[in-house]
């Protein structure tokens, strides 16, 4: 955290009860290996009470909280040959964030030191991690129970809980963010200004630094931001979009970089995409409705997985979506979070959980690890090829294809059919067998051998199974490898 108004921070602070676990008062008392400890403990606090920092002031009497004012010069103290702050880095592990601040108020001078969470683990001073327990300092490893409880709130920071933007005025809060476009899809009526914002601090989107500003977390800048390229660290992480004239990237029809957070623009993104798949005009039970070559469900919910498990600490581009006369690429960054040939059936992982979370009460997504399942459920019942997934250089690409008999489909693409319709099966506590499998290939029963035949090379590849050694090749039906 970086301090933007010492005055009005230390105003906040000497406002407070008490001292507390990530607040500590003092005039002229100055140790370098207390004050070391102290800053161990304050960060180890702060995260504790889900504080964004902790601070250390000098110049303020404990208990009163009169400003004294202070000699202590913390810039200035020196440690051998070593300035104070270099001296503290050193024995800090791991190394965090440290603000230091002087200021003058009422002609006393004041200084304020700001200390930042560990967030992967405690913070150790000279190798070991303090906390503060009502007015000691004590070694966290002496309290079980805290230490547990530390090493577990370290463990759930994420990248969507980190500040990407500092002392953002109110007025800024709502010029650089679509604030009731995205509160309006939580469901809260609209408000007046401060009523947005009691509720973003409600939902852990902004916090009030104490200083006359909030502080914006990752959270709501990618899911609202008005433009995402004038924020730092994601410039690139909104979706861009390229759409081609044929099957290579040849010739290219249009490209399109995303700049909105991805829960105010995931319906437009998805209509753009959707426009370049062949869109045409059919009559279903007496209505006009638009189809297109690959289902816009499967569309919806492949495109939502890649936003949504994207690694945004990656390098590069967030999101790539490619379009082609005959498929749909996906590449977003990061490794798969589960093994590729479990993507239909494994629970829900996610990166970015909180992301997660309010995508799926925003409507885009739901956190149940069925996007996949319905993506193919959909990709089944219009008898298309079956998708590929991939991992290619940290990212995971899934390609989505258009239309293609079975004639023409690769032995590799029957066997993949094979093993993802009797995935598919499963989930339903169903089992696959020819005629399940005939049918989402849109089959006859009399192209019944040639179906035997792809179960057989499936069986081969020890993607499948039977479900009973001794069946009678009629009856006979099929789990997965795993099942």
């Amino acid at each position: 955290m970086t301090i933007h108004d010492a005055e009005q921070l230390v105003r906040r602070l000497v406002g407070y009860p008490r001292e507390s676990e990530w607040l500590e008062f003092k005039v002229n008392e100055f140790q370098p290996d207390t004050v070391g400890k102290y800053v161990s403990a304050l960060s180890n606090g702060a995260i504790l009470a889900d504080e964004d920092c902790g601070y250390l002031v000098f110049g303020v009497e404990d208990g009163t909280h009169n400003i004294l004012g202070t000699t202590v010069k913390l810039a200035h103290e020196k440690v051998g040959n070593d300035t104070f702050l270099h001296w503290l880095n050193g024995r800090l592990f791991p190394r965090v964030m440290i603000d230091l601040k002087s200021v003058f108020i009422e002609g006393k001078r004041v200084e304020v030191l700001a200390v930042s969470h560990g967030y992967q683990q405690p913070v150790k001073f000279n190798g070991t991690a303090y906390i503060r327990i009502d007015t000691s300092l004590h070694p966290v490893g002496n309290d079980s129970e805290r230490e547990r409880a530390l090493w577990q709130t370290t463990n759930r920071f994420s990248f969507e809980q980190a500040f990407v933007q500092s002392h953002v005025p109110v007025e800024q809060l709502m010029d650089r963010f679509h604030v009731p476009e995205l509160l309006g899809g939580l469901g809260l009526t609209r408000q007046t200004v401060g009523g947005y914002v009691e509720y973003l601090i409600q939902e852990d989107l902004i916090r009030d630094n104490r200083q006359g500003g909030f502080d914006v977390t990752n959270l709501l800048a990618i899911a609202a931001a008005k433009n995402m390229r004038k924020i730092a660290g994601l410039e690139r992480k909104g979706a861009r979009v390229i759409a081609y004239r044929g099957k290579a990237k040849t010739e290219m029809l249009r490209e399109l970089h995303g700049q909105k957070g991805y829960g105010v623009t995931f319906e437009a993104l998805l209509d753009f995409v959707m426009g370049y798949l062949n869109p045409s005009e059919e009559m279903q039970h007496g209505k006009r409705v638009v189809v297109h070559s690959i289902p816009k469900v499967a569309v919806r919910e492949i495109v939502a997985n890649a936003i949504i498990h994207q690694d945004f600490t990656a390098n590069g581009d967030g999101p790539v979506i490619e379009v082609f006369t005959d498929r749909l690429k996906v590449t977003n960054p990061g490794k798969p979070l589960v093994p590729l040939d479990r993507f239909i059936n494994a629970p829900s992982t996610s990166r970015n959980s909180r992301f997660g979370h309010l995508m799926r009460r925003l409507g885009i997504c739901e956190e149940r690890g069925s996007g996949v399942d319905r993506a193919l459920t959909a990709i089944e019942r219009a008898i298309l090829p079956p998708p590929l997934f991939q991992e290619e250089e940290n990212s995971t690409v899934v390609t989505l294809y258009g239309p293609k008999t079975f004639a023409d489909m690769t032995k590799e693409e029957r066997v993949r059919a094979c093993y993802q319709h009797a995935c598919l099966c499963t989930e339903k506590n169903e089992h696959m067998s020819n005629a399940s499998f005939r049918t989402r290939l849109g089959l006859s029963e009399k192209q019944y051998p040639q179906v035997s035949l792809v179960i057989a090379d499936a069986r081969d590849a020890n993607l499948i199974r039977a479900l009973d050694e001794d069946q009678a090749k009629r009856n006979a039906r099929y789990v997965p490898y795993w099942f």
